[in-house]
């Protein structure tokens, strides 16, 4: 089994919303690795029978009523497993290959103060569409934070205990909560480090991604994460004393 800091198992943690039977291949992969799988759905309307078939094999099945959001599914599984242990957020449609998950989970155990982040070539057969997001994106976070993050838009993330309760504070209730995180790691101990995995897109996968309301609140989260940064930098500058 994966071990984080502090010799203790790694969490996997994955917010579900209406899974397709690459779920329970996932949770069984996963179960190998992992002593700890929290899954939370975020108020599935399809494919609550592969949910029922995977609750015997994780620790935890948390669920929303109704749909809140990615954002509020992974506070809700943060909020659950507190300190105890490592974080790593897998997706949970199969695009996270179980070998990478390890790799970022890894990770951890010598990356005590900042966020593991699993980030992609974007290499092979990748719609333009997240090329153009992901490049964009990217772009602009340097801007508003001064880190330079090279996928901002994976959610194969590793998060240290000691940060859980931080990082579960932020605000953000659907795909800008992600953003959010990003943007908070300038203020942790280390930078971010990043991991290399494989790109993998499925054909046919149903995102749940709203072009324009998500894009709108996730560029929102870029915009406070820019004035907070024009703020602290004007506080930092001290002014001349005149006699």
């Amino acid at each position: 089994m994966v071990l984080g800091s502090g010799g203790r198992p790694v969490a996997v943690l994955m917010p579900v919303c209406d899974p397709t039977e690459r779920l329970l291949w996932l949770v069984e992969e996963l179960g190998r690795r992992f002593a700890r799988i929290v899954l939370v759905d975020d108020g599935s309307v399809s494919g609550r029978g592969f949910l029922r078939d995977a609750e015997p094999l994780v620790e935890k099945l948390l669920v929303h009523e109704r749909n809140l959001g990615k954002g509020a599914a992974l506070k809700t599984g943060l909020a659950y497993i507190g300190e105890s242990a490592d974080v790593v957020t897998v997706d949970a449609d199969g695009q996270h290959a179980p070998d990478d998950v390890e790799k970022v989970a890894e990770a951890l155990a010598g990356h005590c103060g900042g966020l593991v982040l699993g980030v992609r070539a974007f290499d092979g057969k990748v719609p333009l569409r997240s090329r153009f997001g992901n490049f964009w994106t990217r772009i602009w976070f340097w801007f508003a934070t001064g880190l330079r993050v090279s996928d901002t838009q994976t959610g194969l993330r590793g998060i240290p205990s000691a940060l859980v309760r931080r990082v579960a504070s932020l605000p953000g209730e659907r795909f800008e909560y992600e953003m959010a995180m990003l943007a908070d790691a300038r203020f942790h101990a280390e930078r971010p480090l990043e991991v290399p995995i494989r790109t993998i897109y499925i054909p046919g996968n149903v995102s749940h991604h709203r072009p324009l309301a998500d894009t709108r609140l996730i560029y929102r989260a870029l915009g406070r994460a820019f004035v907070e940064r024009l703020f602290r930098r004007s506080r930092s500058v001290q002014r001349p004393a005149f006699f």
